[in-house]
């Protein structure tokens, strides 16, 4: 049996790793709510990596799930390898030396969203070509920004190129406003994401 659970930092430990992520690229800062770059490609037909939320602050523990099942909801016959997909995959070939859970997203966190490099592109790569899928989605950063009306959840996600190690699209949605932690907040949240994705 595999946990599906996310990991979850302090708000003051994701502020630090921020700030260590800038230190090492050039960037323009993490993007905010509303960004959209680049373009989506119609990805009927399209066997894509749907890897698992990375850095999450806030929002429900059934993130994963609810995420997974936004996606196959907006059919559009993409066939998304799910992360519980790939974690089996791995603990069979554990030669691939690759934690899907961990993945060195800090360009991504400090801005860095035209392309990205190793150690990040030889794990992806590999897990392509092992699951024949040239493209993967990307949860970056999950975050819940509470207000005196409640609280909503942020997702930033990114499109990427197996191959070449380019990022084709990048966006930061949102969902509705809820109760912190919410299981509604998180689901519209992820929604906004499938909508985006799967037009």
């Amino acid at each position: 049996m595999h946990s599906t659970q996310i990991r979850r930092l302090p708000p003051a430990v994701v502020l630090v790793f921020l700030l260590a992520a800038g230190c090492g690229f050039r960037s323009s800062g993490p993007p905010e709510v509303g960004h959209d770059r680049g373009g989506i490609p119609d990805l009927r037909g399209a066997r894509v990596l749907l890897l698992p939320p990375q850095v999450v602050v806030g929002g429900h523990a059934d993130l994963e799930r609810e995420l997974v099942f936004a996606l196959a909801e907006r059919g559009g016959d993409v066939q998304w390898i799910t992360p519980e997909r790939m974690r089996d995959r791995l603990d069979r070939t554990p030669e691939l030396d690759i934690a899907i859970d961990r993945l060195a997203v800090q360009p991504f966190l400090a801005g860095q969203l035209e392309r990205y490099g190793d150690p990040l592109f030889g794990e992806l790569y590999r897990l392509g070509v092992v699951e024949s899928a040239d493209l993967a989605l990307l949860p970056f950063q999950v975050r819940e920004r509470v207000t005196d009306d409640g609280a909503r959840l942020e997702v930033s996600a990114s499109l990427l190129r197996l191959r070449t190690g380019r990022v084709i699209w990048t966006g930061v949605l949102a969902g509705d406003t809820g109760p912190p932690g919410s299981l509604a907040a998180t689901a519209s949240a992820v929604e906004s994401l499938a909508r985006r994705v799967v037009p």
